[in-house]
Protein backbone atom coordinates (compact mmCIF):
# COMPACT_ATOMS: atom_id res chain seq x y z
CA UNK A 1 0.00 0.00 0.00
CA UNK A 2 2.84 2.35 1.10
CA UNK A 3 4.05 3.07 -2.53
CA UNK A 4 0.23 3.71 -3.72
CA UNK A 5 0.07 6.47 -0.69
CA UNK A 6 3.63 7.94 -1.60
CA UNK A 7 2.94 8.34 -5.27
CA UNK A 8 -1.32 10.05 -4.48
CA UNK A 9 0.88 11.87 -2.14
CA UNK A 10 2.81 12.94 -4.74
CA UNK A 11 0.19 13.85 -7.27
CA UNK A 12 -1.82 15.96 -4.63
CA UNK A 13 1.53 17.88 -3.77
CA UNK A 14 2.20 18.83 -7.26
CA UNK A 15 -1.58 20.01 -8.23
CA UNK A 16 -1.13 22.14 -4.43
CA UNK A 17 2.28 23.21 -5.91
CA UNK A 18 0.90 24.51 -8.60
CA UNK A 19 -2.04 26.46 -6.93
CA UNK A 20 -0.11 28.35 -4.78
CA UNK A 21 2.50 29.68 -7.44
CA UNK A 22 2.46 33.07 -8.20
CA UNK A 23 0.16 34.55 -11.02
CA UNK A 24 2.17 34.13 -13.81
CA UNK A 25 4.12 30.85 -12.63
CA UNK A 26 0.74 29.30 -12.18
CA UNK A 27 -0.26 30.46 -15.68
CA UNK A 28 2.74 29.13 -17.21
CA UNK A 29 2.27 25.43 -15.47
CA UNK A 30 -1.30 25.55 -16.72
CA UNK A 31 -0.52 26.24 -20.02
CA UNK A 32 2.79 23.80 -19.87
CA UNK A 33 0.28 20.90 -18.76
CA UNK A 34 -1.96 21.82 -21.44
CA UNK A 35 0.68 21.55 -23.96
CA UNK A 36 1.86 17.88 -22.44
CA UNK A 37 -1.53 16.79 -22.14
CA UNK A 38 -2.51 17.73 -26.13
CA UNK A 39 0.26 16.09 -27.32
CA UNK A 40 0.14 12.30 -27.75
CA UNK A 41 2.09 9.79 -25.61
CA UNK A 42 5.26 8.98 -27.44
CA UNK A 43 5.22 5.23 -26.26
CA UNK A 44 1.75 4.63 -27.68
CA UNK A 45 2.87 6.41 -30.66
CA UNK A 46 5.42 4.00 -31.35
CA UNK A 47 3.59 0.98 -30.39
CA UNK A 48 0.42 1.89 -32.97
CA UNK A 49 3.73 2.08 -34.97
CA UNK A 50 5.16 -1.24 -34.49
CA UNK A 51 4.09 -4.88 -36.24
CA UNK A 52 4.95 -8.11 -34.01
CA UNK A 53 3.57 -8.47 -30.63
CA UNK A 54 3.84 -6.53 -28.16
CA UNK A 55 4.50 -7.32 -23.96
CA UNK A 56 3.18 -5.95 -20.53
CA UNK A 57 3.12 -2.24 -19.99
CA UNK A 58 6.86 -1.27 -19.21
CA UNK A 59 6.99 1.81 -16.24
CA UNK A 60 7.09 4.33 -18.84
CA UNK A 61 3.96 3.27 -20.71
CA UNK A 62 2.53 2.81 -17.01
CA UNK A 63 3.51 6.57 -16.18
CA UNK A 64 1.82 7.93 -19.64
CA UNK A 65 -1.68 6.47 -18.00
CA UNK A 66 -1.71 8.81 -15.42
CA UNK A 67 -3.09 11.92 -17.81
CA UNK A 68 -4.35 9.44 -21.00
CA UNK A 69 -7.42 10.96 -22.46
CA UNK A 70 -9.15 11.21 -25.82
CA UNK A 71 -8.38 14.02 -27.84
CA UNK A 72 -8.90 15.20 -31.70
CA UNK A 73 -5.28 13.74 -32.07
CA UNK A 74 -4.99 10.94 -30.80
CA UNK A 75 -5.42 7.51 -33.94
CA UNK A 76 -7.56 4.90 -33.57
CA UNK A 77 -4.26 2.49 -33.14
CA UNK A 78 -2.99 4.46 -30.19
CA UNK A 79 -6.54 4.35 -28.69
CA UNK A 80 -6.80 0.49 -28.76
CA UNK A 81 -3.20 1.10 -27.21
CA UNK A 82 -4.25 2.86 -24.42
CA UNK A 83 -7.50 0.51 -23.15
CA UNK A 84 -4.70 -2.15 -23.66
CA UNK A 85 -2.47 -1.26 -21.53
CA UNK A 86 -4.98 0.59 -18.82
CA UNK A 87 -6.94 -2.55 -18.49
CA UNK A 88 -3.35 -4.97 -17.53
CA UNK A 89 -3.53 -6.07 -14.51
CA UNK A 90 -0.10 -4.75 -13.36
CA UNK A 91 -2.31 -0.95 -14.40
CA UNK A 92 -5.29 -1.60 -11.97
CA UNK A 93 -4.34 -0.01 -9.16
CA UNK A 94 -1.28 2.05 -10.30
CA UNK A 95 -0.72 4.41 -8.99
CA UNK A 96 -4.42 4.56 -7.11
CA UNK A 97 -7.06 2.21 -6.48
CA UNK A 98 -8.70 1.26 -9.70
CA UNK A 99 -6.98 3.94 -11.85
CA UNK A 100 -6.43 1.86 -14.80
CA UNK A 101 -9.84 1.04 -14.74
CA UNK A 102 -10.64 5.06 -14.64
CA UNK A 103 -8.21 5.68 -17.82
CA UNK A 104 -10.13 3.17 -19.69
CA UNK A 105 -13.85 4.66 -18.80
CA UNK A 106 -12.42 7.97 -20.25
CA UNK A 107 -12.18 6.88 -23.94
CA UNK A 108 -15.47 4.72 -23.89
CA UNK A 109 -18.02 6.27 -25.82
CA UNK A 110 -21.34 7.40 -24.87
CA UNK A 111 -23.04 4.45 -26.79
CA UNK A 112 -20.54 1.73 -25.55
CA UNK A 113 -22.93 -1.02 -23.74
CA UNK A 114 -20.85 -0.47 -20.63
CA UNK A 115 -23.13 3.24 -19.63
CA UNK A 116 -26.28 0.83 -20.64
CA UNK A 117 -25.41 -1.30 -17.29
CA UNK A 118 -25.05 1.49 -15.01
CA UNK A 119 -28.42 1.90 -13.29
CA UNK A 120 -27.45 5.64 -11.68
CA UNK A 121 -26.00 6.79 -14.33
CA UNK A 122 -22.82 7.25 -11.92
CA UNK A 123 -19.79 5.89 -14.43
CA UNK A 124 -17.43 4.96 -11.55
CA UNK A 125 -13.97 3.34 -12.23
CA UNK A 126 -15.66 0.20 -9.49
CA UNK A 127 -18.52 -0.09 -11.76
CA UNK A 128 -16.60 -0.49 -14.99
CA UNK A 129 -14.23 -3.15 -12.95
CA UNK A 130 -17.69 -5.05 -12.37
CA UNK A 131 -18.76 -4.96 -16.18
CA UNK A 132 -15.23 -6.02 -16.99
CA UNK A 133 -15.80 -9.58 -14.93
CA UNK A 134 -17.74 -11.04 -17.04
CA UNK A 135 -16.30 -13.98 -18.29
CA UNK A 136 -16.12 -13.64 -22.03
CA UNK A 137 -14.41 -10.33 -21.09
CA UNK A 138 -11.49 -12.10 -19.27
CA UNK A 139 -8.94 -11.85 -22.04
CA UNK A 140 -9.13 -8.04 -21.64
CA UNK A 141 -8.18 -8.50 -17.85
CA UNK A 142 -5.56 -11.30 -18.22
CA UNK A 143 -3.36 -9.96 -21.34
CA UNK A 144 0.56 -10.31 -21.07
CA UNK A 145 0.79 -10.25 -24.61
CA UNK A 146 -0.91 -8.67 -27.52
CA UNK A 147 -0.61 -7.49 -31.37
CA UNK A 148 -1.96 -5.79 -34.51
CA UNK A 149 -3.93 -8.01 -37.08
CA UNK A 150 -4.03 -6.26 -40.07
CA UNK A 151 -4.46 -2.25 -40.71
CA UNK A 152 -7.20 -0.17 -39.05
CA UNK A 153 -10.09 -0.19 -41.48
CA UNK A 154 -12.27 2.77 -41.81
CA UNK A 155 -15.63 2.31 -42.63
CA UNK A 156 -18.59 5.18 -43.21
CA UNK A 157 -17.32 6.93 -40.05
CA UNK A 158 -16.21 3.71 -37.84
CA UNK A 159 -12.71 2.39 -37.13
CA UNK A 160 -11.67 -1.64 -36.97
CA UNK A 161 -8.29 -3.01 -35.41
CA UNK A 162 -7.83 -6.30 -35.00
CA UNK A 163 -6.19 -7.46 -32.46
CA UNK A 164 -4.92 -10.84 -31.02
CA UNK A 165 -3.78 -11.31 -26.75
CA UNK A 166 -2.65 -14.15 -25.08
CA UNK A 167 -2.10 -14.60 -21.41
CA UNK A 168 1.01 -15.89 -21.87
CA UNK A 169 3.69 -17.45 -24.63
CA UNK A 170 2.39 -21.12 -24.07
CA UNK A 171 -1.43 -19.67 -23.92
CA UNK A 172 -3.82 -19.52 -27.17
CA UNK A 173 -4.18 -16.11 -28.88
CA UNK A 174 -7.45 -14.84 -28.52
CA UNK A 175 -8.66 -12.67 -31.39
CA UNK A 176 -10.38 -9.28 -30.15
CA UNK A 177 -11.61 -6.87 -32.52
CA UNK A 178 -12.23 -3.14 -31.79
CA UNK A 179 -14.64 -0.68 -32.86
CA UNK A 180 -14.05 3.04 -32.89
CA UNK A 181 -16.47 6.26 -33.66
CA UNK A 182 -15.47 9.19 -33.95
CA UNK A 183 -17.34 11.65 -30.68
CA UNK A 184 -17.98 15.14 -30.54
CA UNK A 185 -15.82 16.41 -27.35
CA UNK A 186 -18.50 18.48 -25.82
CA UNK A 187 -21.25 14.90 -26.13
CA UNK A 188 -18.45 12.85 -24.97
CA UNK A 189 -17.44 14.86 -21.79
CA UNK A 190 -22.21 15.01 -20.73
CA UNK A 191 -22.33 11.39 -21.10
CA UNK A 192 -19.15 10.94 -19.11
CA UNK A 193 -21.02 12.86 -16.28
CA UNK A 194 -24.38 11.47 -16.87
CA UNK A 195 -26.05 14.49 -18.10
CA UNK A 196 -26.57 13.33 -21.59
CA UNK A 197 -26.50 10.46 -23.83
CA UNK A 198 -24.54 11.42 -26.81
CA UNK A 199 -24.20 10.35 -30.23
CA UNK A 200 -21.45 10.48 -32.85
CA UNK A 201 -19.86 13.25 -34.15
CA UNK A 202 -21.23 13.84 -37.92
CA UNK A 203 -20.30 17.24 -38.18
CA UNK A 204 -16.27 18.81 -38.52
CA UNK A 205 -16.01 20.07 -35.34
CA UNK A 206 -13.69 19.21 -33.00
CA UNK A 207 -13.58 15.34 -32.23
CA UNK A 208 -12.49 12.00 -31.11
CA UNK A 209 -11.92 8.49 -31.45
CA UNK A 210 -13.51 6.81 -28.49
CA UNK A 211 -14.09 2.62 -28.23
CA UNK A 212 -17.80 1.87 -29.00
CA UNK A 213 -17.20 -1.58 -29.15
CA UNK A 214 -15.30 -4.56 -28.40
CA UNK A 215 -16.01 -8.04 -30.24
CA UNK A 216 -13.81 -11.31 -28.81
CA UNK A 217 -14.29 -15.29 -29.61
CA UNK A 218 -17.01 -15.14 -27.62
CA UNK A 219 -20.87 -14.80 -29.04
CA UNK A 220 -23.35 -12.17 -27.35
CA UNK A 221 -23.69 -13.72 -23.82
CA UNK A 222 -25.95 -12.50 -21.41
CA UNK A 223 -24.63 -8.99 -21.44
CA UNK A 224 -27.51 -6.51 -22.54
CA UNK A 225 -28.23 -4.34 -19.85
CA UNK A 226 -29.92 -0.70 -19.60
CA UNK A 227 -31.25 1.92 -17.22
CA UNK A 228 -34.72 1.11 -15.49
CA UNK A 229 -37.56 2.85 -16.88
CA UNK A 230 -41.52 2.24 -18.01
CA UNK A 231 -40.74 -0.41 -20.46
CA UNK A 232 -42.67 -3.41 -22.32
CA UNK A 233 -41.53 -6.64 -21.66
CA UNK A 234 -39.43 -8.75 -23.94
CA UNK A 235 -41.05 -10.65 -26.61
CA UNK A 236 -41.07 -14.39 -26.39
CA UNK A 237 -38.93 -15.11 -28.90
CA UNK A 238 -36.10 -12.16 -27.52
CA UNK A 239 -37.00 -13.47 -23.63
CA UNK A 240 -35.77 -17.72 -25.37
CA UNK A 241 -33.05 -16.24 -27.37
CA UNK A 242 -31.69 -14.98 -24.12
CA UNK A 243 -32.44 -17.97 -21.88
CA UNK A 244 -30.04 -20.20 -24.64
CA UNK A 245 -27.12 -17.78 -23.94
CA UNK A 246 -27.10 -18.51 -20.21
CA UNK A 247 -28.17 -22.32 -20.79
CA UNK A 248 -24.80 -23.70 -22.81
CA UNK A 249 -25.19 -27.22 -21.97
CA UNK A 250 -28.86 -26.73 -24.17
CA UNK A 251 -30.25 -28.32 -21.38
CA UNK A 252 -33.51 -26.70 -21.50
CA UNK A 253 -33.03 -25.31 -17.96
CA UNK A 254 -30.46 -23.21 -16.12
CA UNK A 255 -28.93 -23.28 -12.43
CA UNK A 256 -29.35 -21.23 -9.96
CA UNK A 257 -25.70 -20.52 -9.88
CA UNK A 258 -25.80 -19.61 -13.62
CA UNK A 259 -28.26 -17.01 -13.01
CA UNK A 260 -26.60 -15.74 -9.64
CA UNK A 261 -23.59 -15.22 -11.97
CA UNK A 262 -25.42 -13.19 -14.71
CA UNK A 263 -27.66 -11.06 -12.19
CA UNK A 264 -24.30 -9.96 -10.11
CA UNK A 265 -22.25 -9.23 -13.37
CA UNK A 266 -24.86 -6.29 -13.93
CA UNK A 267 -23.50 -4.76 -10.41
CA UNK A 268 -26.29 -6.66 -8.29
CA UNK A 269 -24.90 -7.42 -5.18
CA UNK A 270 -24.15 -11.37 -4.80
CA UNK A 271 -26.70 -11.40 -1.63
CA UNK A 272 -29.21 -10.18 -3.66
CA UNK A 273 -28.83 -12.25 -6.69
CA UNK A 274 -28.89 -15.40 -4.89
CA UNK A 275 -32.06 -14.33 -3.36
CA UNK A 276 -33.39 -13.43 -6.66
CA UNK A 277 -32.31 -16.89 -8.22
CA UNK A 278 -34.23 -18.60 -5.38
CA UNK A 279 -37.57 -16.80 -5.53
CA UNK A 280 -36.84 -17.43 -9.62
CA UNK A 281 -37.15 -21.19 -8.83
CA UNK A 282 -40.59 -20.97 -8.05
CA UNK A 283 -41.29 -24.56 -7.84
CA UNK A 284 -38.25 -25.38 -5.92
CA UNK A 285 -37.15 -28.00 -8.09
CA UNK A 286 -32.98 -26.91 -8.32
CA UNK A 287 -33.27 -25.22 -11.63
CA UNK A 288 -35.11 -22.81 -13.54
CA UNK A 289 -36.71 -23.45 -17.00
CA UNK A 290 -37.74 -21.11 -19.65
CA UNK A 291 -41.06 -20.26 -17.79
CA UNK A 292 -39.58 -19.30 -14.52
CA UNK A 293 -37.14 -17.00 -16.44
CA UNK A 294 -39.77 -15.48 -18.68
CA UNK A 295 -41.68 -14.59 -15.43
CA UNK A 296 -38.56 -13.13 -14.11
CA UNK A 297 -38.09 -10.87 -17.31
CA UNK A 298 -41.86 -10.03 -17.33
CA UNK A 299 -41.37 -7.84 -14.40
CA UNK A 300 -39.95 -5.42 -15.98
CA UNK A 301 -42.31 -2.83 -14.70
CA UNK A 302 -42.13 -3.91 -11.08
CA UNK A 303 -40.09 -1.10 -9.05
CA UNK A 304 -38.13 -0.95 -6.09
CA UNK A 305 -36.95 -4.48 -6.00
CA UNK A 306 -33.98 -6.65 -7.27
CA UNK A 307 -36.46 -8.20 -10.02
CA UNK A 308 -37.63 -5.47 -11.69
CA UNK A 309 -34.29 -3.67 -11.72
CA UNK A 310 -32.73 -6.52 -12.95
CA UNK A 311 -35.97 -7.25 -15.59
CA UNK A 312 -35.51 -3.37 -16.78
CA UNK A 313 -31.71 -3.33 -17.21
CA UNK A 314 -32.34 -7.01 -19.62
CA UNK A 315 -34.86 -5.06 -21.56
CA UNK A 316 -33.41 -1.96 -22.08
CA UNK A 317 -30.11 -2.90 -23.04
CA UNK A 318 -31.41 -5.79 -25.76
CA UNK A 319 -33.85 -2.90 -27.38
CA UNK A 320 -30.70 -0.10 -27.36
CA UNK A 321 -28.61 -2.62 -28.35
CA UNK A 322 -30.68 -3.68 -31.57
CA UNK A 323 -31.42 -0.04 -32.24
CA UNK A 324 -28.24 0.62 -32.91
CA UNK A 325 -26.83 -2.19 -34.67
CA UNK A 326 -27.39 -2.82 -38.61
CA UNK A 327 -29.31 -4.92 -39.74
CA UNK A 328 -28.45 -8.12 -41.64
CA UNK A 329 -29.69 -6.62 -45.04
CA UNK A 330 -27.97 -3.07 -44.43
CA UNK A 331 -24.48 -5.51 -43.52
CA UNK A 332 -25.01 -7.27 -46.71
CA UNK A 333 -25.53 -4.54 -48.66
CA UNK A 334 -22.41 -2.99 -47.13
CA UNK A 335 -19.88 -5.94 -48.04
CA UNK A 336 -21.24 -6.21 -51.72
CA UNK A 337 -20.68 -2.25 -52.74
CA UNK A 338 -17.98 -2.48 -50.96
CA UNK A 339 -16.51 -5.57 -53.00
CA UNK A 340 -17.74 -4.13 -55.81
CA UNK A 341 -15.73 -0.91 -55.56
CA UNK A 342 -12.44 -3.08 -54.54
CA UNK A 343 -9.66 -0.69 -54.52
CA UNK A 344 -11.60 2.73 -53.84
CA UNK A 345 -10.66 4.28 -52.00
CA UNK A 346 -7.60 2.96 -51.09
CA UNK A 347 -5.71 -0.53 -52.35
CA UNK A 348 -7.99 -3.68 -50.77
CA UNK A 349 -10.39 -1.98 -49.49
CA UNK A 350 -13.35 -3.80 -50.48
CA UNK A 351 -11.59 -7.26 -48.71
CA UNK A 352 -11.22 -4.99 -45.54
CA UNK A 353 -14.68 -4.34 -45.05
CA UNK A 354 -15.95 -8.12 -45.94
CA UNK A 355 -13.06 -9.20 -43.48
CA UNK A 356 -13.84 -6.90 -40.56
CA UNK A 357 -17.36 -8.04 -41.19
CA UNK A 358 -16.88 -11.28 -40.75
CA UNK A 359 -17.97 -13.26 -37.25
CA UNK A 360 -15.16 -14.80 -35.08
CA UNK A 361 -16.53 -17.97 -36.17
CA UNK A 362 -15.60 -17.14 -40.02
CA UNK A 363 -12.34 -18.57 -40.75
CA UNK A 364 -12.11 -15.30 -43.45
CA UNK A 365 -11.55 -13.16 -40.06
CA UNK A 366 -8.64 -14.24 -39.95
CA UNK A 367 -7.65 -13.78 -43.23
CA UNK A 368 -5.36 -10.34 -44.07
CA UNK A 369 -7.26 -7.76 -46.81
CA UNK A 370 -4.56 -9.13 -49.42
CA UNK A 371 -5.10 -12.88 -48.90
CA UNK A 372 -8.84 -12.14 -49.03
CA UNK A 373 -8.48 -10.75 -52.14
CA UNK A 374 -7.18 -13.33 -54.14
CA UNK A 375 -10.18 -15.52 -53.03
CA UNK A 376 -12.21 -13.00 -54.88
CA UNK A 377 -9.91 -13.47 -58.31
CA UNK A 378 -10.78 -17.08 -58.35
CA UNK A 379 -13.87 -17.20 -60.94
CA UNK A 380 -16.45 -18.80 -58.45
CA UNK A 381 -16.14 -15.48 -56.35
CA UNK A 382 -15.52 -13.32 -59.55
CA UNK A 383 -19.06 -12.42 -59.54
CA UNK A 384 -19.09 -10.27 -55.66
CA UNK A 385 -16.19 -7.94 -57.71
CA UNK A 386 -17.67 -8.09 -61.31
CA UNK A 387 -21.64 -7.42 -60.61
CA UNK A 388 -23.57 -4.44 -62.11
CA UNK A 389 -27.15 -5.13 -60.92
CA UNK A 390 -27.75 -6.35 -57.66
CA UNK A 391 -31.56 -6.76 -55.94
CA UNK A 392 -32.57 -7.93 -52.19
CA UNK A 393 -35.59 -10.57 -51.47
CA UNK A 394 -38.61 -7.70 -51.49
CA UNK A 395 -41.07 -9.67 -49.61
CA UNK A 396 -38.82 -10.48 -46.61
CA UNK A 397 -35.16 -8.57 -45.69
CA UNK A 398 -33.93 -11.68 -43.56
CA UNK A 399 -35.13 -14.90 -42.52
CA UNK A 400 -34.08 -14.96 -39.11
CA UNK A 401 -34.49 -17.95 -36.42
CA UNK A 402 -36.56 -18.28 -33.90
CA UNK A 403 -34.00 -17.06 -31.33
CA UNK A 404 -33.08 -14.14 -33.52
CA UNK A 405 -29.42 -15.25 -33.11
CA UNK A 406 -29.00 -16.08 -36.44
CA UNK A 407 -30.12 -14.70 -40.40
CA UNK A 408 -30.43 -15.97 -43.70
CA UNK A 409 -29.95 -12.91 -46.01
CA UNK A 410 -29.77 -13.74 -49.97
CA UNK A 411 -29.06 -11.31 -52.85
CA UNK A 412 -29.31 -11.66 -56.76
CA UNK A 413 -26.29 -10.17 -58.82
CA UNK A 414 -25.18 -9.96 -62.66
CA UNK A 415 -23.01 -8.53 -65.17
CA UNK A 416 -24.35 -6.29 -67.58
CA UNK A 417 -23.98 -9.13 -70.31
CA UNK A 418 -24.87 -11.93 -68.20
CA UNK A 419 -28.12 -13.54 -69.10
CA UNK A 420 -29.57 -14.18 -65.57
CA UNK A 421 -28.85 -13.62 -62.03
CA UNK A 422 -26.62 -15.16 -59.82
CA UNK A 423 -27.65 -16.35 -56.19
CA UNK A 424 -25.49 -14.83 -53.24
CA UNK A 425 -26.73 -16.24 -49.60
CA UNK A 426 -25.49 -15.11 -46.20
CA UNK A 427 -25.97 -16.62 -43.10
CA UNK A 428 -25.00 -14.37 -39.99
CA UNK A 429 -25.23 -14.06 -36.63
CA UNK A 430 -24.83 -11.15 -33.85
CA UNK A 431 -22.17 -10.78 -31.85
CA UNK A 432 -22.39 -8.23 -28.70
CA UNK A 433 -25.56 -6.73 -30.36
CA UNK A 434 -24.39 -6.62 -34.15
CA UNK A 435 -24.77 -8.62 -37.09
CA UNK A 436 -21.43 -10.29 -38.69
CA UNK A 437 -21.07 -12.78 -41.51
CA UNK A 438 -20.79 -16.57 -40.80
CA UNK A 439 -20.85 -17.74 -44.43
CA UNK A 440 -22.03 -17.15 -47.96
CA UNK A 441 -22.43 -19.26 -50.82
CA UNK A 442 -23.22 -18.81 -54.39
CA UNK A 443 -25.75 -20.48 -57.00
Amino acid sequence: QLPQLVAAALLVAGAAGALFQPGAARTAARSGWRARAAATPVCFETLAKTSGSHGAPSDAESAALVGAKPQPALQPREVVATMLHALHRSNWDRPLPYAGFATALRFLSPSHQYRSFERSKQYTPQSYARYLRQPHKAALLAWDEYRWDGDVTLIQGEAYQQTSVRAGPDSPWTSVRWLLKRVDRATAEAAASGKGEGTASTAGGASQWMVDAVFTDEPDGGEDAAAPGGLAPLSREEQRDLFREIDISNSGSISPAALVDVIASLGVPRAEAEGLARTTDSNSDGVIDFDEFAKLLNKVNQKWSTAGSFARMVTDGVRSTAANARSPRAVVDLVMRALRAGDDPYPLHGAEVAVQLCSPTNPAAQLTPATFATYLSEPHYAILTEWDHIEFDQEEEELQDHAGSTADTSVLVKRDGDDSFTYVNFILSRHSGRWLIDSLSIV
